[in-house]
């Protein structure tokens, strides 16, 4: 069952006030996308780390599995290059 938040379900509905209201707010889609802050890349947090979400991708293909997570960036980027020297 997908999570449905108010503003989901207030843009379901046929009541077009909802729509008008929500689209003046700025959610007058449910796939909003966050956008680059700084000139930030993508899978980089902008202040030269990696981010930790496409560190879990990368585990999750390099290795095949869903990774812990309470792992933070370094224990990730550790566990991916020790599965990759071993191979």
């Amino acid at each position: 069952m997908k999570h449905q938040s108010y503003v989901t379900r207030a843009l379901k509905a046929r009541d077009p006030r909802y729509a008008r209201v929500l689209g003046k707010l700025g959610y007058d889609t449910t796939a909003m996308a966050a956008e680059a802050v700084d000139g930030a890349e993508a899978g980089d947090s902008g202040d030269g780390k990696p981010d930790l979400d496409a560190l879990r991708d990368t585990y999750k293909q390099v290795i095949g599995k869903q990774p812990f997570h309470g792992w933070d960036a370094e224990t990730l980027a550790k566990k991916i290059e020790e599965h990759r020297a071993a191979k």
